[in-house]
């Protein structure tokens, strides 16, 4: 796999003095980095204050969803268009670690890498929440397109490579109407001077965050607990699916049960998609094909999920390499 977007042409950069080369860094660099801060990884400055970190995934779930708060977070999903912005900030601090870490000495590389890999894992995270969430608006649409794009300029190999067609329908680069996609990115274009402010949403981190960045990579996570949790929405979405068929629904009454089984059935997609990208997670894709496998009648969930643990393969296997 490669750096840069595929249609921009941008060569890739150059192979590492270390023991992560540019190849290994698939599916995370998509985004050209601005001006580094810091000439090389001896220049960073650290900063030792521990801080939250809060993932795109970790912050679209709901706490114990009631029927409402299921149609609700349906129908008020967050901006797409500020993920996609806090996914590019990840994305070029990644080529703004390959870009540092040209000659360094293997301590020094050694010493910084687990920030590589936070903000590696914090991108995916990010586009794969792009990948899920529904676009509703131009501006959404647009930032959901481009955002693809940058994911499948970061593959490798022929044109037949699975992953890209995981991606292209993952994103919705399929079958796309020009008139519309004109008519999206001169909206996107209206709002581009200032980047969408979304508080509380997912949380921004640069390279400097040592002891952020390499608290919340030590973290563990309960797979258990989220395929319990999982498992909760998949309940949730069945006893909607059975009202719908049942029950005797007015209009509204109707409208908001399908917006709620909806909202269940993303719900559950975050949280495998979480699971599936977890450094800790190396048995995900044994205890999320089953539940891939059964989203025949939802190919853009199930290309979305195929991804993320695509995705959080590598990123498995890159941290056990650096680890031995």
């Amino acid at each position: 796999m490669r750096g840069g977007s595929e249609r921009n042409g941008e060569a890739p950069p150059g192979n590492l003095a270390n023991p992560i080369n540019k190849k290994d860094l698939n599916m995370t660099a998509n985004q050209p980095r601005q001006p580094a801060r810091a000439a090389s990884l001896h220049g960073l400055v650290i900063d030792h204050t521990e801080r939250p970190v809060v993932d795109e995934l970790a912050a679209l779930r709901l706490q114990d969803p009631s029927d409402a708060d299921y149609a609700a977070f349906l129908k008020n999903t967050p901006s797409i268009a500020a993920i996609a912005v806090r996914a590019r900030h990840h994305a070029e601090e990644t080529a703004r670690f390959v870009a540092m870490v040209q000659n360094t000495d293997e301590a020094t590389f050694r010493l910084h890498v687990g920030q590589l890999f936070s903000v590696v894992i914090l991108n995916n995270i990010a586009n794969i929440a792009v990948a899920l969430l529904p676009a509703r608006t131009a501006v959404d649409r647009h930032a959901k397109r481009e955002q693809g794009y940058a994911v499948l300029g970061t593959l490798d190999g022929p044109h037949d490579n699975p992953l890209r067609s995981f991606g292209q329908i993952a994103f919705g680069l399929r079958r796309v109407d020009p008139v519309q996609v004109a008519h999206d990115a001169i909206a996107y274009a209206a709002t581009s001077e200032r980047a969408p402010e979304e508080p509380g949403r997912g949380t921004v981190h640069s390279l400097e965050e040592q002891a952020t960045l390499n608290a919340w990579l030590a973290q563990g996570i309960d797979t258990d607990a989220l395929m319990d949790e999982a498992l909760r929405h998949v309940r949730a979405a069945t006893r909607f699916a059975r009202s719908l068929r049942d029950d005797d629904l007015g209009p509204a009454q109707y409208e908001a049960t399908i917006a709620a089984q909806e909202g269940a059935i993303l719900q559950q997609l975050i949280i495998l998609a979480r699971i599936a990208l977890a450094p800790q997670a190396h048995d995900a894709r044994a205890r999320l094909q089953g539940a891939c496998d059964e989203m025949t009648a939802r190919p853009q969930a199930r290309a979305t999920l195929e991804l993320a643990m695509a995705m959080g393969d590598h990123l498995r296997s890159m941290l056990a390499s650096n680890r031995s």
